[in-house]
């Protein structure tokens, strides 16, 4: 016996869009550092989160900068 499947008649979008990644992106970058996406980025590409291994935040460091390219998009 089988059992009929049915399509989904509304797919989901496969890319979360431009505005949301960025809201999202500064969201988490004001939740672990305290400052906006832009400015993390900015601060982070001159250098100012080079050793960031060594410190306690490391690991939440290194989450939001596995999480910049949703940061980087211009709309």
């Amino acid at each position: 016996m089988s059992i009929p499947v049915k399509e989904p008649t509304e797919r989901l979008p496969s890319v979360m869009p431009t505005d949301m990644a960025i809201a999202m992106f500064d969201e988490e970058a004001r939740k672990t550092t305290g400052l906006s996406g832009e400015e993390f980025i900015c601060r982070y590409d001159a250098g100012e989160f080079r050793d960031y291994e060594d410190v306690p935040e490391g690991r939440e460091l290194s989450y939001l900068i596995m999480l910049m390219p949703f940061g980087r998009i211009k709309p």
